[in-house]
């Protein structure tokens, strides 16, 4: 590893999926900006291939990474991230999931950002998603789409809705982790946005630039170890989705009482019905209307 501290700091997290983390670690290689170091979080996988990855580029990385391997795995996707970013001794810290790729210029113009807006805590690439799909050593894109409408940052409002950026895409201050804490490590899904959550009480997230810079691959009929979390372990992100609300509904009730939230969720669920019901009087109506005798005018 560098002696001196990097201005990036990359954490990788992979488990058997050597095709993924090859395109991967290109993908770093190949940045314009040069001044990282990178780690390697074998969670649970076979040691071999990647470590064979690895020393295949040993010239190109030239000691700026380190792959760490956990026996039996960590036990979550936030816990793997933890076991990278604790370490990191960069002035800002990203995720790079094995499946995931950047532009060439993304860390370039994402440090240029920070750095240009010293008040900001992170910043957002734009995304596209890359809907692929993976056939032995090979991967074939299908179609490209945008992740999230054009924003100028990371609201609270869209993030109570759902995730808006994923890990690919958000550079954070390394100091912004001992201010508001870690990846929370009994999440087994949607750490992520839980973070983000975090992330935007604690200051501004702005989007950068306007063309996309990260692309989040997914591949939705893959199974086992080539899935994508978010298709894979759907189930998951449903039940973890629920307990990261829960949490904050408990939080507040402690805060608040129960007064205000009694009161919008009959409201909520008055307005829903008054909705169905105004729906489907409008078929009745168009139904009678269909049936009716008209005559034409002569």
């Amino acid at each position: 590893m560098l002696e001196r501290s990097p201005r990036v700091s990359i954490v990788i997290r992979t488990k058997d999926r050597a095709t993924l983390l090859r395109r991967a670690l290109d993908d770093i290689i190949a940045q314009t900006l040069t001044d990282w170091e990178a780690f390697v979080v074998n969670d649970g996988g076979a040691s071999k291939p990647v470590d064979d990855l690895v020393a295949e580029r040993e010239g190109a990385l030239q000691g700026r990474l380190e792959v760490i391997h956990v026996d039996g795995g960590t036990g979550s996707m936030e816990a793997a991230a933890n076991l990278g970013a604790q370490r990191a001794r960069g002035e800002f810290v990203i995720i790079h999931d094995d499946d995931d790729t950047w532009d060439p210029e993304f860390l370039a113009t994402m440090t240029a950002a920070l750095d240009a807006d010293p008040e900001a805590v992170a910043v957002a690439a734009r995304t596209e998603i890359i809907f692929e799909r993976l056939e032995g050593d090979h991967t074939t894109e299908i179609r490209r789409v945008p992740f999230v409408p054009p924003a100028e940052m990371v609201t609270m409002y869209d993030l109570l809705q759902a995730n808006r950026v994923v890990p690919i895409a958000l550079l954070v201050r390394r100091g912004v982790y001992d201010e508001i804490g870690w990846y929370d490590p009994e999440l087994k899904a949607v750490g992520d946005w839980e973070f983000n959550l975090r992330l935007v009480r604690h200051g501004r997230v702005p989007y950068v630039g306007e063309k996309p810079l990260a692309f989040w691959h997914q591949r939705p009929h893959a199974k086992g170890a080539a899935s994508n979390s978010v298709f894979g372990e759907s189930l998951d992100h449903m039940q973890f989705d629920r307990l990261v609300r829960e949490r904050a509904l408990q939080e507040y009730v402690d805060q608040n009482g129960v007064g205000a939230l009694l009161y919008l969720s009959k409201y909520i669920e008055e307005t829903v019905r008054y909705h169905s019901f105004q729906h489907a009087l409008v078929r009745v109506i168009r139904r009678t209307l269909a049936k009716l005798p008209f005559r034409r005018r002569a």
